[in-house]
């Protein structure tokens, strides 16, 4: 039996803004009720389990493997240009390569390892009252420099995409962190407010992810050729020959690309 899924752009994307609004809109409610509802039992667990400030739950999750699918298509650019002798094919591996890192990082709260350490030597106060964001938003700086060449010789609407996807998810990890840290360190992080800021940061990077991935795979879909995942089952009638098979054809059309496993 033989089973055809195709990287559909349009499918993957709305699938995925569903996915992100539920996530959003349970964490909002989530955190509300711990304020509204003081004493109710599972509002510990819910906040615990849902809310987008929290670590190692299901928003944390979700981001961790958004970012690692990010990493997959941009690998699988990276592949069919290796093949090909593309111009920028290293540009899309050290894409890859970041995205690996942003994964980890999300799944294991990296970043905010800096804050303490950066927040006694810079004595922050004020919005870098989170000093992870200054080596961080350098970096940023430099890498948008680095890949200002890059970004020019993509197709239009791909590089409209990538824009729309690095601002929104910029706006929100650095933008509203900001602000976020700006309000922790005048009232707390114990207030609707504070966690109003949060639920649109975090908003702000899964949509932001989102964008990116409709990106990547419509630019996989007009410019490689597409990508589709052949999925074989073995039946009653199977040739012993016959095994599972995951596999990419045609990824582009000079080279033929065939990717299995």
């Amino acid at each position: 039996m033989k089973f055809q899924i195709p990287l559909a752009p349009g499918t993957i994307t709305k699938f995925l803004l569903r996915v992100v609004t539920c996530l959003v809109v349970i964490s909002f409610l989530s955190q509300m009720a711990a304020y509204l509802l003081p004493g109710n039992p599972h509002e510990n667990y819910l906040v615990k389990a849902f809310g987008v400030d929290s670590e190692r739950n299901v928003p944390t999750a979700y981001s961790a493997l958004a970012l690692l699918f990010c990493s997959f298509l941009l690998g699988t650019i990276a592949y069919v240009k290796n093949l090909d002798s593309g111009p920028y094919k290293n540009h899309w591996k050290v894409l890859s390569f970041i995205f690996v890192y942003l994964s980890l990082d999300e799944a294991g709260q990296l970043h905010e390892k800096l804050i303490q350490p950066m927040r006694t030597m810079l004595n922050a106060t004020g919005i870098l009252y989170f000093t992870w964001v200054v080596p961080i938003g350098i970096l940023v700086v430099i890498f948008l420099l680095s890949y200002t060449k890059f970004l020019f010789h993509l197709p239009v609407p791909t590089r409209k995409l990538f824009v729309a996807a690095t601002a929104i998810y910029i706006g929100g990890a650095l933008g509203m962190e900001l602000v976020g840290a700006y309000r922790s360190f005048t009232a707390g992080e114990s207030n609707i407010l504070y966690q109003i800021i949060v639920t649109i940061e975090e908003s702000l990077e899964m949509v932001g992810v989102v964008v990116f991935i409709h990106a990547l795979t419509s630019y996989i879909k007009t410019s490689l050729g597409g990508v589709n995942w052949n999925i074989y089952i073995p039946g009653k009638h199977t040739q012993v020959t016959e095994h599972e098979n995951i596999g990419i054809p045609a990824l582009s059309g000079r080279s033929n690309t065939n990717i299995s496993r």
